[in-house]
Order: structure tokens, then C-alpha cells, then sequence
């Protein structure tokens, strides 16, 4: 089950039209990488942590420096990432320094199999939590004593 609560979000393009309510995402709890490979393991892996822990490890190291080669690596059903820039504009083409114009190098993920299809079979809950503590909020800085649910 995924927990959301209610937000109001404009268009950042179009500044003078009206906002609208959108759902975001509450999550539960953070899984370490650790916490994940037992979770796993409990489920019938015959691989220890350790192996689960070494071997991801390995992965992420690895995949980083594909990306610094310019390749795009292609997990299966994890889904494939590739390499992106972050850029400032130059004047011209013989004015562009790689050195100068390229700020960042992104890694991006276009999601596998795994995750194309992530909506089915899950069931939604808004956070009554959020929604109580904004309005509680509201109510005491205009000081009221009484707060309608």
C-alpha cells in the first residue's frame, strides 16, 4: 500500500493558471542496502548479505565508471542507464569548451520490465496524518483554538 498525501501545485511555465491538487507519495520507511539483501534472503535466496552486499557493490562501481566511458548499461529488468550533461549555452560552436560549458554528467534510468507496470495491483491511502498536521498548523497561526476536520 502507498500512503500520499494532497498538495497544491501550479505550473511553473504557466505561473498565472490556477493550481491544482496533485497526490505525492509518502514513504513508509528507508531500506539499506543491507536491509534489503535480507528481506531478500528471508524469501528463499541461497546467497548470503555479504555476497548480496559485495555484489551490488560491485555493480554500482562498475556501472559508474561505464558511464564515464559514454556506455549505457542495460540491467535486464532493472532497466538500462545512460549518461546525460548538464550544459551552459556557448555563443557558437567553435566558442563551446567541454571544460568551461559541461557542468555535471548525469546518470539517467529508463526503468526495465520490472518497474513499466508498477500501479498495478497497488492500493492507495491518503495520510491522514499530513492533512491533520497542515490544517492544525493553519489553525494555530491564526491563532484559533478549534480546528474543523
Amino acid at each position: 500500500m502507498i500512503k500520499y498525501s494532497l498538495v497544491m501545485r501550479g505550473e511553473p511555465r504557466n505561473p498565472e493558471k490556477p493550481k491544482k491538487v496533485y497526490a505525492s507519495a509518502q514513504c513508509a520507511q528507508t531500506l539499506t542496502l543491507e536491509e534489503l539483501a535480507r528481506h531478500i534472503q528471508s524469501h528463499g535466496c541461497v546467497y548470503s548479505v555479504a555476497d548480496f552486499v559485495a555484489v551490488t557493490k560491485m555493480l554500482a562501481e562498475a556501472t559508474t565508471r561505464m558511464l564515464q566511458e559514454g556506455c549505457r548499461v542495460e540491467l535486464d529488468e532493472l532497466g538500462t542507464f545512460y549518461p546525460t550533461l548538464g550544459c551552459e549555452g556557448a555563443e557558437s560552436m567553435d566558442a563551446f569548451q567541454p571544460d568551461k560549458h559541461i557542468k555535471e554528467v548525469r546518470a539517467n534510468w529508463k526503468p526495465g520490465k520490472a518497474f513499466r507496470n508498477l500501479r498495478d495491483g497497488i492500493e492507495f491511502e491518503e495520510n491522514m496524518n499530513r492533512r491533520t498536521e497542515r490544517k492544525l498548523l493553519a489553525a494555530e497561526r491564526k491563532g484559533e483554538n478549534k480546528m474543523e476536520l
